[in-house]
C-alpha cells in the first residue's frame, strides 16, 4: 500500500498544479517544489528515464540546449549574468520530469482542476469589476492590471474556455453545467480580463476548433469568406474611428472607470491606429512601443542573422540601439521569435519553431488515434505560438513554467503509443 502511494504521489501533485496557476506565482513555485519532492520519493528512476528518453519532446528540448551551447562557443559570455540568461532558454527541461510520469486518471483530474481554477478566476474578475475584491497580495492581479501576471490570467481563461468547448463536444454528460461554465468563463475573459492578446487568442482557438471538421464544402468556404469580410470591415472602421481618450489599460480602469468590454474595444482600436500611425509616420505612444521594439530588434538581427549576438545580449545591445527613444529601457522584445533570432541566430529560431512544430505533429498523430487530448494539445501549442509573437512566453518563467505544467497533461498520453 505504501509503495503504491509513493508511486502515485507525483501524479496527485501534477493533477493539482493547474489550479495553482490562477493564484500568486509563489503558489505555483511551491507546487513545483512539492512535485520535485514527490518525484524523488516515488523512485523508479530507470522507468522514468526510459519514459523521458522515448518521449517525442526529448530530442527537440535537447536540440535547443545544444543550439545554446553552440551559440556560447561562437559568442563567449560577456558578463556574469550570462548563466541566468542561459537558464531562460532551458524551460523545456522542466517539462521532462513531468512527462516521465505515466499517463492515467490524473490527467482527467488535472483538466477538472484547471476548469475549477478558471471558474474561480472568472468569479474573482467579476467581483473585482464591481469593486467587491480587496486589493491585497492574493487578489491584486484581478483588481489592477499587473503586466505579465494579468496577461497570463487572460491567456489561461482563453485556453480554459477553448478546452471547455472541446469537452462539451466529446462528453455527453452534464451538458447544461458545461455550457454554463463555458459561458461564464468566456464572459469573464471578454468583459473583465482587459487583455487584448487573450481575447484574440480565444477567437483564434475557436477557429482551430471549428476547422477540425473543415471539408471545403460550399457553406464552409462561404462562412470563411464572410468572416474575412467582417474582419476587413472591422479593421477599416477601427482605423477610422475617433481616437480613444487613452490607450493605457490602467488609466482606462482607474481614471475613466471603463468596464472590461470597453477597455478591450478601446485598446483594440488603439492597436490598429498605432500600427497605422507607425507605418505612416514612425510615431509610437507609450502603449504602442512594441512596434518600435520590433523594428529596433530587427535592426539588431540584420547585423548578425546567422550566428546571433549571443545569449543575454539583447538587452545591452537594445539600449544602444534605442538610445533616446521611448522604448530604451525595455527588458524584453515582447516577441519570442525575434529574441531567439537576435541572440541565438537562425538556428535558435528554427529550434523554437521545431519544438512547437513537433507538438503540433504529436497532436495530429493523437487525433488519428481518436485521443481526447489531441485537440487540447493543438490548442495549447497554437496558444504558445500566438502568444509568443507578443510576449516572452518561454523566456519569462511566469509564462514558461505555466505552459510546461499545461503541456504535461496532453503529452503524458503521448507515451501510450510509444510503449
Amino acid at each position: 500500500m505504501q509503495t503504491e502511494f509513493k508511486r502515485k504521489l507525483p501524479q496527485e501533485v501534477l493533477a493539482l498544479l493547474p489550479l495553482t496557476l490562477f493564484f500568486p506565482v509563489g503558489l505555483m513555485y511551491l507546487g513545483l517544489l512539492c512535485f520535485s519532492i514527490a518525484f524523488v520519493v516515488s523512485e523508479e528512476f530507470k522507468h522514468k528515464w526510459e519514459n523521458i528518453r522515448q518521449h517525442a519532446m526529448f530530442f527537440p528540448a535537447l536540440g535547443l540546449s545544444l543550439v545554446c551551447v553552440f551559440s556560447t562557443l561562437l559568442n563567449p559570455p560577456a558578463d556574469k549574468e550570462y548563466w541566468v540568461q542561459f537558464l531562460h532558454y532551458q524551460t523545456y527541461w522542466f517539462l521532462l520530469p513531468m512527462i516521465a510520469i505515466d499517463a492515467g486518471a490524473w490527467q482527467t483530474r488535472a483538466v477538472r482542476n484547471f476548469f475549477i481554477g478558471a471558474l474561480i478566476a472568472a468569479t474573482l474578475f467579476f467581483l473585482a469589476n464591481y469593486g467587491l475584491l480587496p486589493e491585497n497580495t492574493l487578489f491584486r492581479s484581478y483588481v489592477i492590471y499587473q503586466g505579465n501576471k494579468s496577461i497570463l490570467l487572460g491567456l489561461l481563461l482563453a485556453l480554459a474556455a477553448a478546452w471547455m468547448l472541446h469537452e462539451l463536444v466529446i462528453h455527453r454528460n452534464h451538458k447544461m453545467a458545461r455550457v454554463l461554465a463555458f459561458l461564464y468563463v468566456l464572459a469573464a475573459l471578454i468583459l473583465c480580463s482587459k487583455s487584448r492578446t487573450a481575447s484574440l487568442l480565444f477567437f483564434l482557438l475557436l477557429m482551430v476548433f471549428l476547422c477540425r471538421n473543415f471539408r471545403f464544402k460550399f457553406w464552409q468556404i462561404g462562412a470563411v469568406m464572410a468572416l474575412f469580410a467582417c474582419g476587413c470591415a472591422s479593421l477599416y472602421v477601427a482605423a477610422n474611428a475617433p481616437a480613444p481618450v487613452t490607450c493605457l489599460a490602467k488609466e482606462m480602469h482607474d481614471r475613466y472607470q471603463m468596464n472590461g468590454l470597453e477597455i478591450f474595444k478601446n485598446r483594440s482600436i488603439c492597436t490598429i491606429q498605432q500600427v497605422r500611425d507607425f507605418g505612416q509616420q514612425g510615431s509610437v505612444s507609450e502603449d504602442g512601443m512594441r512596434l518600435e521594439i520590433y523594428k529596433n530588434t530587427w535592426h539588431l538581427i540584420e547585423q548578425r542573422p546567422w550566428t546571433g549576438h549571443g545569449v543575454g545580449q539583447w538587452m545591452p545591445l537594445y539600449k544602444e540601439e534605442a538610445r533616446g527613444k521611448m522604448s530604451e529601457n525595455m527588458t524584453t522584445p515582447h516577441n519570442e521569435y525575434l529574441l531567439y533570432w537576435c541572440e541565438l541566430g537562425i538556428l535558435g529560431v528554427l529550434a523554437l519553431i521545431l519544438i512547437w512544430g513537433r507538438q503540433l505533429f504529436e497532436a495530429f498523430q493523437m487525433a488519428k488515434k481518436k485521443s481526447p487530448y489531441a485537440m487540447p494539445l493543438c490548442m495549447l501549442t497554437v496558444s504558445m505560438m500566438f502568444a509568443g509573437a507578443f510576449n516572452a512566453i518561454l523566456r519569462d518563467a511566469l509564462f514558461g513554467l505555466a505552459m510546461m505544467i499545461m503541456l504535461a497533461i496532453p503529452l503524458a498520453n503521448n507515451r501510450e503509443s510509444r510503449a
